[in-house]
């Protein structure tokens, strides 16, 4: 019997058994089945759930149609750059500042009784995908040592905070991590310890133009990854990598060093690097070979060696069983981009697939879909034929999986196909590269080069979602490029790599940006002038109208 002589009902009895995938394929491949979706709020929301590379939690109480026009409305706000409503801080430039999950922070000395300490201030950020709140939350901790980084996991009410200890005479410089209760700033009640402490390989009093400096913190799940960099004149430096179990305060026996090192932690089990590996080193054990750094009394200096191009590589995270060979997938970046002043895994802020959302969340990024970005800098004097000064990488996450037993390297030709190459801008600077689960955020400074009070910028926002160009001509149909002017006066642009399509949406008017933070619901300018950092937070989205509501 051809599905299409079944009654109406019958129908609607099937579309309602599929998930918002196969239910936006579906419509694609029929206008009729299309038809009957587009007039029943409950389709239409998984429909549009699909469209928009998002995910639906089920223990909302707010019904589809409530949550409809609040997905709709998140959607336009971040396809044309035009906030829903503004909030704005006015500090004193704090010595740290940034974003953490939906949470933001800022830390700096303060001097309380005579006695310096360091204060840190958590806010809770807006959002349009959960129900409204009266107050948002606000917390401010007074600590005794200098805040270095900070990672917020709400889920886990763990605030993870960065510290370094320099030595008064010869020892070695270590790195600590603290554990705490997010809501006391206490030992949190699942950490076996209060620290971390992690010895670097540098000691002693560091000789002038050399400074060290904690890169990253992340959580995930019962990991903690930290990061730290020594950086010496003219862009050299080296990078140390451990993970630790945040519960019971013991590293995982791997650690990584390179001259140019990033990472992910992508499982669990499973842990991404990304380095700019010399010609001579071998990797088979899972760690990384000594940097090629000798020791002398007034520093540490860099030998050179010939380097490969650089590499992604894939590795097993120990879960305490003993492995009978190394477990590592290495992805080979192109030959010819063998000399890089610059290299990075652009971190992403959207849930990874561990985490649960906050309470009542109508609607999330799927986290399938998520995006991994690495940014690639070649110096001015050798940048490859056919590449700009910057490019970014762009593949999705779910690409990379845990290795098995044994070791595998594949070639640039061998997956090359499997992610976009984006030239980015030539004619200046693109800074503060941040991602949102398919999306590239970022600004290019056009004011006065060597100009440090000129702070002038365009955002832009790259959005690498499937159906990113279809949701826009679903705004404006008919349209080669498409130019709004509501709260901030912007312009969108579908651009094509290959077989793919992804949206560029900019600001034409010049803003004040020092730097930029993103998260699923806004995005976060700074700009620091004379003694003084503004942060906006411009949030996308729209509150839904009613909690309950007729599920047609």
């Amino acid at each position: 019997m051809p599905l299409f002589s079944l009654s109406r009902e019958l129908l609607l009895i099937i579309l309602e058994e599929l998930d918002p995938t196969s239910l936006l394929h579906f419509c694609k491949s029929s206008r009729y089945i299309h038809g009957i979706v587009a007039n029943y709020s409950t389709l239409l929301y998984r429909y549009e759930l699909a469209l928009s590379g998002m995910k639906d939690v089920f223990s909302s109480s707010y019904s589809p149609r409530a949550r409809l026009d609040p997905l709709l409305r998140h959607r336009r706000g971040w396809l044309t750059l035009n906030w829903t409503s503004e909030d704005r801080l006015r500090i004193t430039t704090p010595t740290i500042v940034g974003v953490s999950g939906r949470f933001l922070y800022h830390a700096s000395e303060s001097s309380h009784h005579g006695l310096f300490q360091w204060s840190l201030h958590i806010y809770e950020l807006r959002s349009y995908r959960t129900p409204p709140v009266d107050k948002l939350q606000y917390c401010k901790f007074n600590l005794p040592f200098e805040i270095r980084k900070v990672a917020i996991d709400a889920v886990q009410n763990l605030l993870v905070l960065a510290e370094l200890h320099f030595p008064s005479q010869d020892g070695p410089i270590t790195a600590s991590i603290h554990f705490l209760d997010m809501w006391t700033c206490q030992q949190h009640p699942q950490a076996q310890n209060l620290r971390f402490q992690f010895q670097t390989d540098w000691w002693g009093t560091l000789p002038p133009g050399h400074r060290i400096s904690i890169e990253r913190v992340q959580i995930y799940g019962i990991m903690v990854g930290l990061s730290v960099r020594l950086g010496v004149e003219e862009g050299e430096g080296t990078t140390e990598l451990v993970l630790v179990n945040w519960r019971t305060g013991i590293d995982q026996q791997q650690r990584f060093t390179g001259d140019l090192l990033s990472f992910d932690i992508l499982s669990e089990s499973c842990l991404m690097v990304l380095s700019h590996p010399d010609e001579d080193e071998d990797d088979d054990s899972g760690e990384s070979a000594a940097s090629a750094w000798e020791r002398s009394s007034d520093g540490l200096y860099l030998h050179e060696r010939g380097k490969r191009s650089p590499q992604i590589t894939i590795h097993r995270i120990p879960d305490g069983r003993r492995l009978r060979s190394a477990q590592v997938i290495t992805y080979d970046l192109p030959e010819s981009w063998k000399t890089i002043s610059f290299l990075q895994i652009c971190p992403n802020t959207s849930l990874k697939p561990n985490v649960t959302p906050p309470m009542g969340t109508f609607f999330h990024s799927d986290p399938s879909q998520r995006a991994t970005v690495i940014l690639i800098e070649f110096p001015s004097h050798s940048i490859p034929a056919g590449c700009s000064k910057k490019v970014a990488l762009v593949m999705k996450e779910s690409l990379f999986q845990p290795p098995s037993l044994g070791d595998r390297t594949l070639s640039w030709e061998e997956w090359q196909d499997c992610c976009m190459v984006i030239h980015l801008p030539d004619d200046s600077e693109a800074h503060a590269f941040e991602v949102v689960g398919r999306k590239l955020v970022f600004f290019q400074s056009v004011g006065e080069e060597n100009c440090v009070a000129d702070s002038r910028g365009r955002l832009h926002v790259l959005d690498f979602n499937d159906y990113a160009a279809e949701c826009l001509r679903s705004i404006v149909p008919q349209s080669s490029a498409w130019s709004w002017n509501e709260k901030w006066a912007t312009a969108s642009k579908i651009f094509r790599v290959g077989a793919a399509e992804f949206i560029r949406t900019s600001t034409t008017q010049v803003q004040s940006i020092t730097w930029v933070d993103a998260t699923e619901d806004a995005v976060i300018l700074y700009n620091e002038r004379e003694g003084q950092t503004v942060i906006r937070v411009l949030t996308f989205g729209d509150t839904p109208a009613c909690p309950h509501g007729s599920i047609m």
